[in-house]
């Protein structure tokens, strides 16, 4: 299963990889067991099981610049506010307080 908001993939050695790279494929031992799942986040101790496994190579996603990030953000917030169009969304509304909670939770996926 990949993000709603998934970014392009990018193979990298692992030597290369930084530390909070987002898996874009999971990474598989050489029996093929799962050693991460997709969506998970490296840090610096995952990279280092890795490598002690032997994995050479990981699917993370690309990087995106800010007027990239920007562009996603609005195109975001447009498609959330058209899923919430026919509810009234100003004042203290329950449906302001779902808007606004889907929003700040697909807003993080993004980051």
């Amino acid at each position: 299963m990949t993000p709603a908001n998934s970014l392009p993939s990018a193979k990298l050695p692992l030597a290369e990889v930084q530390p909070g790279a987002r898996l874009t494929a999971a990474v598989l031992d050489a029996d093929g067991q799962v050693l991460m799942s997709i969506g998970s986040i490296l840090t610096e101790t995952a990279l280092q099981q890795l490598a002690r496994h032997g994995v050479a190579v990981v699917a993370i996603e690309a990087q995106r610049n800010e007027a990239e990030l920007k562009a996603a953000r609005d195109a975001l917030h447009r498609r959330i506010e058209h899923l919430f169009r026919r509810c009234e969304l100003e004042g203290d509304s329950g449906a302001q307080t779902l808007f606004k909670a889907v929003l700040d939770y697909r807003l993080e996926a993004l980051r």
